[in-house]
């Protein structure tokens, strides 16, 4: 097993005892296949996106798209199938999405901010005058996820407007990204998720301000 890999299994061992731990909203018997479609959900978005961004490559060395271990797992496209899946998940069974998210959320930045150093050990996403990008995201994702102590409501919502944030910033100096008009993929999808964020936030302020009011 490659580095790479070791640090992917360490962070979903952290992830999966995390919410095994919190789960208060899925029923236990199904509660591992929940954790087990989310995860192949995850990978694979992760390895689309990453595709994608690198298609001048994988076109040219198509076998390599299935070489996981060589690294290559863009996070912007595993959160992206990852909430498609839970939608999917939640509207199947009958639980609220943002219930189901919500008790994810907290631990995700702390494991993309250990994932962020398999991309040391690669030698990879590095920005202008080799800038460590994969370093100054991983410091600020372990900041998420020390505010997240302090967080105790609207997780969905500020996780996405905060890395949303950082992930649009960082782009400016990222060399490995690829343009759509005047700014990267990652940017565009940044934006979105920084307006999902808010809307996100603000439809669950709407809620609990109605509940309030019923009250």
């Amino acid at each position: 097993m490659s580095i790479y890999g070791l640090i992917l299994g360490v962070c979903f061992v952290i992830g999966i005892t995390f919410f095994q731990k919190n789960n208060k909203v899925i029923p236990k018997n199904k509660e591992n296949i929940f954790i087990y479609l989310l995860l192949i959900s995850g990978i694979i978005g992760a390895r689309i996106y990453s595709v994608i961004n690198y298609w001048d490559y994988f076109s040219k060395n198509p076998i390599q798209i299935l070489n996981l271990k060589g690294g290559g797992l863009g996070i912007i496209g595993g959160i992206i199938f990852g909430t498609i899946f839970v939608l999917i998940f939640s509207k199947i069974n009958k639980i609220p999405f943002l219930k189901i998210t919500n008790t994810l959320i907290p631990i995700v930045p702390l494991c993309q901010s250990i994932g962020r150093w398999g991309n040391f050990f690669n030698h990879e996403i590095y920005g202008n005058n080799n800038q460590p990008i994969w370093l100054y995201e991983s410091i600020l994702m372990f900041i998420l996820f020390l505010i997240f102590f302090k967080i105790k409501k609207h997780q969905t919502g500020v996780y996405l407007i905060y890395y949303g944030l950082i992930r649009f910033f960082l782009e400016f100096i990222r060399l490995d990204t690829i343009s759509v008009y005047f700014l990267s993929l990652g940017q565009i999808l940044s934006l979105l998720f920084i307006l999902l964020g808010f809307i996100i936030t603000k439809y669950e302020n709407s809620r609990n301000k109605s509940r309030f009011n019923q009250h």
